[in-house]
């Protein structure tokens, strides 16, 4: 349930959906995702595994993940996490599907 600070997401997420990528490791020569893994402590610090120069994301799972963490704006991918701060833009289609391919504009190390 979201509250009015952005719902608490989960201990480990990514910004892909989770049967796209149960899909990708279950068929052989299905596209490999780039991803961009989150993790959550306990105290609620949010750090990103890396920043990847290219990432796929759904943005209909950023939407729904409804945290200050990750937004979609002008199609823009904003990533703030304990360890830095990135901003993605688009840079073509992506092979799973609901997904967008993103390419990193900037990177502010925290």
């Amino acid at each position: 349930m979201a509250s009015s600070e952005g719902a608490r997401p989960l201990p480990v997420f990514t910004l892909i959906p989770a049967p796209v990528l149960a899909a990708c490791w279950e068929r052989p020569g299905a596209p490999v995702p780039r991803l961009l893994a989150f993790v959550r402590d306990g105290a609620g610090s949010v750090t990103a595994s890396d920043f990847p120069g290219e990432i796929d994301a759904s943005p209909a799972t950023v939407a729904a993940l409804d945290s200050p963490v990750v937004r979609v704006e002008r199609e823009r991918l904003y990533v703030e996490a304990a360890n830095g701060t990135a901003v993605y833009v688009p840079v073509g289609p992506s092979p799973l599907p609901g997904c967008q391919r993103y390419g990193r504009l900037y990177l502010r190390e925290g």
